[in-house]
């Protein structure tokens, strides 16, 4: 147990090392030697725990993905209205993705890297993410199964997931990025509001 957990320890090193080395080199440009470089480790002890770059890559990122998702989850559960707190959850998740990749001029290749390297990690986040904005919603939306009220809570979830994405087509600063992320919280617990004064 204690050796798994001594091995846990050094992979999330590593995986901090690697994600400095990608962000200022790329993934294409980054290599075995400079990621040991950075963990301060020789190369054959780096194969001691990953395979290779993307094998690290895929791990750092899931870290990474995993971590923002229990920032923004736990974020809900914080003091303040459903506004400050839908705010938190896109702050958390959003807003911070979009200040770390739009730092690193190879933002979009890491991006790219993801799809191929980490695309289970992020599917598994993403049904966690809307689990618990599901249950969130149950508790400070409109009351009741109706298809209505269901399909009012999916489009919710469905806004706070997917807007995000269009918000950043024009590359925005992370300012305007995070104000962007404001606005939809504030519009969806308006509406949220406003349903729940109509039941």
């Amino acid at each position: 147990m204690a050796q798994e957990a001594q091995e846990d320890s050094k992979r999330a090193l590593i995986a901090a090392a690697a994600i400095n080395v990608f962000s200022a080199t790329g993934f294409a440009r980054t290599s075995m030697a400079s990621i040991a470089n950075e963990a301060d480790m020789s190369r054959p002890a780096l194969y001691q725990y990953f395979q290779n770059k993307g094998d690290i890559f895929g791990y750092a990122f899931t870290a990474l993905v995993e971590g923002a998702a229990d920032d923004a989850l736990a974020a809900l559960e914080q003091e303040g209205s459903v506004a400050d707190q839908l705010d938190g959850f896109l702050q958390n998740f959003d807003g911070a993705f979009w200040e770390r990749t739009s730092a690193s001029p190879y933002g979009d290749e890491l991006l790219s890297a993801k799809s191929e390297y980490a695309p289970r990690a992020v599917g598994t986040a993403m049904a966690r993410i809307r689990r618990g904005l599901e249950s969130y919603l149950k508790q400070v939306g409109p009351p009741g199964r109706s298809t209505r009220i269901q399909k009012k809570r999916q489009g919710w979830i469905d806004m706070l997931e997917y807007s995000p994405r269009g918000f950043k087509l024009d590359r925005p600063s992370i300012g305007l990025y995070r104000q962007r992320l404001s606005a939809l919280a504030k519009s969806i617990a308006a509406d949220c509001e406003m349903e729940l004064r109509s039941v």
